[in-house]
């Protein structure tokens, strides 16, 4: 099975569309604020959350349940695909619905592995994968530039070293992330 969570009016084929507004025709009416989900343990194998999470699970302990439901509907092995606008863009800044920033690191917070590695150095980040049972590994990161600031970098106006430094530290030039995740689990149940 293929879930298009939160997917508004972008209905897609081959995807069990579901969206919290019975507005956009979808096929499961269901806020994801709410749990259980509707859907069987192990029975997913893909997950599209696009332009999703930074709107839902502001309270930390909602968020935490809403990456467990995702972990528990998840076959092993299952992919997750999420797009967010880049925090430091005013696409996410301007929009009051935006309640939550989503980012690389923070998503790697919910990596056992990672969660292990950071305990053996003492470093603070929160081991959030060990505590809530869940293991979700990042294998892919794209960011998507703003267009002027693509049209320098492929004219060299810009070298791939400033590129990088633009994207450290500087709003606007990073307009979206997507982040390719795969559910990781010891045994199907």
């Amino acid at each position: 099975m293929n879930l298009n969570l939160g997917c508004g009016n972008k209905l897609l084929d081959g995807y069990t569309n579901v969206d919290k507004y019975d507005y956009y025709n979808c096929d499961v009416v269901h806020d994801l604020e709410v749990f259980p989900y509707p859907f069987e343990d192990n029975s997913v194998d893909n997950i599209l959350l696009s332009h999703v999470l930074e709107h839902i699970g502001q309270d930390p302990e909602i968020f935490n349940n809403i990456l467990s439901e995702l972990y528990r509907i998840c076959k092993s092995e299952a992919l997750i695909t999420i797009a967010v606008p880049h925090p430091r863009h005013d696409d996410f800044i301007s929009d009051p619905t935006h309640v939550r920033p989503i980012t690389v690191l923070g998503l790697s917070l919910y990596d056992k592995e990672q969660n292990e590695i950071w305990q053996s150095a003492g470093a603070a980040n929160t081991p959030l994968g060990l505590i809530l049972g869940v293991d979700f590994k990042i294998e892919n990161v794209q960011y998507t530039l703003e267009e002027e600031i693509m049209k320098k970098y492929n004219s060299k106006i810009i070298t791939k070293d400033e590129l990088d430094n633009l994207m450290k530290h500087h709003n606007n030039i990073i307009k979206q992330t997507t982040i390719k995740w795969r559910v990781k689990k010891s045994s199907v149940n």
